[in-house]
């Protein structure tokens, strides 16, 4: 149980290194094990992050630390969110009041960041192909050091770690993979794979016949024994092993040897099992048995909760005085909450509409839509891949599939996109959830997503300004089922939260007047959440006498060609486009390069100017979204100032 005086720290205030680690005992290990878990708690009721994982791996961490050494041994940690303790152990405990704010430290591990840490890491199931990859590198190179592959069990169940082991078994290089098994992803783990690994546990029968067989086949290679005698012995092993049904005989039948099931909190059994393999040449894996949240009871009894937090309340709270409760705030409805709302709304009226996500149903809120329609619903696991391309097989055959999923990890399935829905045309809504700025940095800024769908031939590309507008888009798409059609918007507060009422069908490709300025001449072309940063521009532009008229572009494919061309024909105009995205490629670009087409089919026409107002051509890093906004150019502020300068007010 938690307490409430915050207690101290004295081994952990004697860790400046991981050296340090190998004077310690198992016992003073332990101990140290529950002053990180202290520590993790406080700093981040202060700073946010991801609380129940990185609980979870204290021990395996200390267990890496103690027998290997970085940087000269890689160690790969698959998504990185769990890393805050292996940051502490390597000189950045200092730092860690500034774990994931605004020029401070990251909340996933970058090379940019430290030596020990060996590569970026942000999306799942990436570790093992990277260990493979550094692996065959090292043993190019005539190097002599061990590359370990940090994975959960959620992480394996992506497609990418189990291409990965494929490989791993077959080309049998020196890999170590730690497989730290909690049974959670961001959501509880779902899937054939993730029942596999569950049976492992359930059975230690395998683990002790094998242990008995290796004791055999040492004491035998003492003996001297013909090669005749030696191989008959050795098919006996094999046939015995394979005898055996046991989960865990499948990795080894790929061709990477399974230790385990190991208690992920015995730091003692962590550096045992470890030790077993730092000098072994084949690939290893060792399944290890944690709980996420361990230590930290809330956490320990709503991981989901807990996955990843804003600056909290501890429960109980770290102080003598315990101040009386207040009433919590009502919590402000966010974009994800609208989108749920709607395919609930929709789903009443459509039998044949289905929903699919691929691990994110916590976080983009269809949790509540899965159990009120629980075979309309389908999480994949960690499957980008797999959801869209399913999510094809389904609208060929008849259904209307919606895939939930984050900006970010769309990314991972654009091939699926194309070759599995766009070319057929097929009616899979995609909701793009996290489209923009988000705190956690490179790895998961939303930016891309508007760039790489518009280069898409038959595929739709919508932004809602509000609430309202969300949910006719869905309606819509989903209604008409004509086309594939992604609606992607922010990871913010919705704006008119409370807009219901009856849907309504919309045409995509006309856009809206917002806004009539005094000054036709000035327009602002506003797409998605950008429409509400336009609005909070304006009185900043009309103080500087500038009553600019802002348009809702709701779509950046299709174009409003007809209400385009008047406003670019106008060769005394200035337009400013505004995006949450990359300006290559992106809305502004497609403004540009429809102008452009214009002017080639008739080079006598004057054009209006137009500028764009987008992300330039850099990664962001990590730090809250309003300041975020604000340093690239994107809040209210920075792009009145961009029209006046523009101007020449």
């Amino acid at each position: 149980m938690y307490t409430l005086a915050k207690p101290p720290t004295s081994f952990l205030d004697a860790i400046l290194s991981p050296a340090e680690l190998k004077n310690l005992s198992v016992d003073q290990l332990q101990s140290l094990a529950e002053e990180i878990r202290q520590e993790v708690i406080n700093n981040l009721s202060k700073t946010g992050g991801h609380l129940a994982s990185n609980l979870g791996i204290v021990e395996i961490t200390l267990g890496l630390h103690r027998i290997f050494q970085t940087p000269q041994d890689t160690i790969l940690w698959d998504v990185g969110h769990q890393c805050y303790v292996h940051k502490m152990l390597t000189g950045r405990r200092d730092q860690f009041k500034s774990l994931r704010q605004y020029k401070g430290l990251s909340g996933f591990v970058n090379p940019l960041e430290s030596e020990h840490d060996a590569f970026v890491a942000g999306h799942s199931s990436t570790s093992i192909s990277l260990a493979v990859g550094m692996a065959i590198a090292r043993d190019h190179l005539k190097q002599n050091h061990k590359v370990i592959a940090v994975i959960g069990d959620g992480g394996l169940t992506g497609g990418m770690a189990l291409e990965a082991i494929n490989h791993l078994g077959h080309i049998q290089r020196n890999v170590l993979i730690i497989l730290n098994d909690n049974e959670m992803s961001i959501s509880a783990n779902v899937g054939g794979f993730s029942q596999y690994m569950k049976r492992i546990k359930e059975t230690f029968f395998y683990q002790d016949i094998k242990e008995k067989l290796d004791q055999i086949e040492g004491r035998l290679d003492r003996a001297q024994l013909t090669p005749a005698v030696w191989e008959m012995i050795m098919s006996v092993k094999k046939q015995a092993k394979e005898r055996f049904d046991t989960p865990g005989i499948v990795f080894e039948k790929l061709g990477v040897n399974y230790s385990g099931p190991i208690d992920g909190h015995n730091v003692g059994a962590v550096i045992d099992a470890l030790n077993k393999v730092k000098d072994l040449s084949s690939p290893q894996i060792i399944h290890i048995i944690t709980q996420k949240g361990k230590g930290y009871e809330p956490a320990e009894k709503d991981s989901i909760k807990f996955h990843g937090v804003p600056a909290f309340s501890l429960e109980p709270p770290l102080s003598e005085k315990i101040e009386p409760a207040q009433p919590a705030k009502p919590k402000a409805k966010t974009y994800s909450d609208i989108f749920t709302q709607a395919l609930i709304e929709i789903a009443d009226q459509e039998p044949n509409m289905v929903a699919i996500t691929p691990a994110t149903a916590e976080g983009s809120g269809l949790v509540k839509f899965g159990t009120l329609f629980p075979d309309r619903f389908f999480d994949v696991a960690i499957c980008e891949q797999h959801a869209v391309t399913m999510a094809g097989g389904m609208a060929k055959a008849g259904l209307k599939p919606v895939v939930s999923i984050y900006s970010t990890f769309l990314q991972r399935a654009i091939d699926q996109v194309i070759h599995d829905v766009a070319i057929l045309n097929l009616p899979v809504v995609f909701g793009i959830d996290r489209g923009g700025l988000v705190e956690d940095g490179e790895t998961h800024q939303g930016v891309f997503d508007i760039a790489f769908m518009r280069s898409i031939p038959n595929l739709k590309v919508l932004a809602p300004r509000n609430t309202r507008e969300l949910r006719n888009m869905v309606y819509t798409a989903v209604k008409r089922a004509d086309g594939p059609v992604a609606i992607r918007f922010p990871r913010d507060k919705a704006v008119e939260p409370d807009a219901a009422g009856a849907f309504e069908l919309i045409d995509f490709d006309k856009w809206e007047l917002v806004h009539s300025g005094a000054n036709k001449n000035i327009v602002l072309l506003a797409y998605g959440a950008m429409v509400e940063t336009a609005k909070n521009a304006l009185p900043l532009l009309q103080a500087a006498n500038i009553d600019a008229t802002i348009i809702s572009a709701r779509s950046a494919k299709p174009l409003d060609a007809e209400l385009l061309k008047k406003l670019v024909e106008n060769k005394d105009s200035k337009i400013f486009t505004l995006e949450e995205g990359c300006m290559a490629g992106g809305f502004g670009s497609a403004i540009l390069e429809w102008a452009a087409q214009q002017k080639a089919k008739n080079p006598k026409v004057k054009q209006a100017e137009i500028a764009v107002v987008a992300l330039e051509d850099r990664f962001v890093e990590h730090g809250a979204r309003n300041i975020l906004l604000d340093d690239y150019g994107l809040s209210a502020a920075k792009v009145a100032k961009f029209v006046m300068d523009f101007v020449q007010v």
